[in-house]
């Protein structure tokens, strides 16, 4: 197999130094001609930029984030609440709890405790109450339609 590769290889006509130069040469004015065509296009481009809208964009880019610093600084200004001294709250926070440890009187839970007692059964599905009258899934009684 390698002899045939080495034959084949061997008998494949080589380019000769000339036109290899030659088409060196072509890939060079080739590339000449795109850079030619690149830098024309550019100057086209540059022509159409306009250098003051840029600069008034730029301008107009930097008055905005001026004012969002604005708006954030006030969002996150401090409105007079002193420093606040956490020993100090805490040893106030200890005092209530030993004012409520000595406070013996329990009146605040007889409110709860005569609260109406929670209901036993479900709802149920009766469309009229004791009385007669129409009542929705709630026992509520029912506005009738006119």
């Amino acid at each position: 197999h390698t002899s045939l590769m080495l034959e084949f290889v061997l008998k494949e006509p080589q380019p000769s130094i000339e036109s290899r130069d030659e088409h060196t040469l072509k890939n060079l004015n080739f590339s000449v001609e795109a850079m030619k065509i690149g830098a024309k296009e550019m100057k086209k481009a540059y022509k159409q930029v306009k250098m003051d809208q840029i600069e008034d964009l730029q301008d107009q880019l930097e008055d905005m984030m001026e004012e969002a610093n604005e708006v954030q600084e006030a969002l996150s200004r401090s409105y007079g609440t002193p420093e606040i001294d956490e020993d100090e709250l805490e040893a106030e926070l200890d005092a209530l709890g030993d004012e409520l440890v000595l406070e013996d009187d329990s009146s605040y839970l007889d409110e709860a405790s005569s609260a109406p007692s929670i209901p036993e059964g479900m709802p149920s599905d009766a469309k009229t109450n004791k009385d007669g009258v129409l009542v929705d899934e709630f026992g509520l009684p029912q506005i009738p339609a006119t």
